[in-house]
């Protein structure tokens, strides 16, 4: 696939399924002084050598601040850097306020990754001149990421019995 080399994908990692992925969950994101929290949806693709393409981020929930939050520069590259650690090399946000708004990034940010449920977690992630964000986004379908070597049978079916046939 011609995306997957857009990214720089780790040799060390294989990640199941590939393709398609969706990640939600609440983002607690703060802009200067405003902490607004929203349910956030990353839409992207990964590859099965974690070059990651985020193409689509919404912003949404019962707060009004929320749709005043738009991705920038769209799409993001990043990579697995190894199976407990990825990176989006592009992030970048636009805060629509009066006064206070303004530009966040693009800078890299680095989210830890939780094999267990899917999920890739903003553990107070900065991204300049002065926005910080944190919560738990969880995959759909939920993606595995192992270090290469693991055979493809046990990625992509974590827990079933391997057949020596």
């Amino acid at each position: 696939m011609a995306w997957a080399c857009a990214g720089v994908a780790s040799a060390d990692v294989t990640v199941a399924p590939a393709g398609a992925f969706s990640a939600s969950g609440k983002l607690a994101m703060k802009k200067g002084a405003i902490p607004v929290s929203c349910h956030t949806t990353f839409n992207g693709q990964v590859s099965e050598q974690g070059a990651i393409r985020v193409t689509e981020v919404i912003f949404g929930g019962m707060n009004p601040l929320c749709k005043s939050i738009k991705a920038l520069a769209l799409p993001w590259q990043g990579q697995v850097d190894h199976p407990g650690r990825l990176t989006v090399d592009d992030m970048q946000v636009k805060v629509r306020v009066p006064l206070l708004g303004g530009v966040c990034g693009p800078e890299p940010v680095s989210l830890v990754w939780g094999n267990t449920d899917g999920s890739a977690t903003f553990d107070a992630v900065t991204l300049g001149p002065d926005c910080a964000m944190d919560g738990t986004m969880v995959t759909s379908p939920q993606v595995d990421i192992r270090a290469a070597g693991r055979s493809a049978e046990t990625v992509r079916h974590p827990g079933a019995s391997q057949d020596a046939s």
